[in-house]
């Protein structure tokens, strides 16, 4: 009687762990970027709503309008970002690293954030919102 398996069982076997192994390699790689998108989404809706709030606060009180959301040097990795309208600021990425998810500041009143290494979104402050500035789909996809 033999107890050991032959090398085709094995050779089936091991195809089969590499099929599965792709398929889960595959989803897990598609959650990321879906995980870096939702957040992504979270921080436009954050941010624009955290605009608004601040210039119905300024319009109540008499005060000038927001000029700026933040006081951060452009691109300089782990700066505060848009510390003027959010309770919670949040960290800076650079250039260089382009750190998925996280924003850069790249003039005065631009900003920019990866969602894959070679693909971002920019936005601007102008007339007391934050728009969008990359293409159209782009936009309409994450806002």
């Amino acid at each position: 009687m033999k107890r050991a398996f032959s090398l085709i069982e094995i050779i089936i076997v091991i195809v089969i762990i590499s099929i599965v192994t792709s398929f889960l390699i595959g989803k897990y790689a598609n959650s990321l970027t879906n995980s870096t998108k939702i957040t992504i989404k979270a921080d436009i809706a954050l941010i624009n709503s955290s605009i608004s709030k601040q210039n119905s606060k300024n319009t109540l009180l008499n005060e000038e309008k927001i000029n700026s959301l933040d006081n951060a040097t452009f691109d300089q990795k782990n700066s505060l970002l848009f510390t003027k309208v959010l309770d919670k600021p949040l960290l800076s990425t650079n250039q260089m690293e382009k750190s998925l998810g996280k924003w850069i500041k790249i003039s005065n009143n631009r900003y920019r954030v990866f969602f894959e290494k070679d693909k971002y979104l920019e936005y601007q402050f102008i007339d007391n919102s934050f728009k969008c500035k990359s293409s159209l789909e782009l936009c309409r996809e994450f806002e």
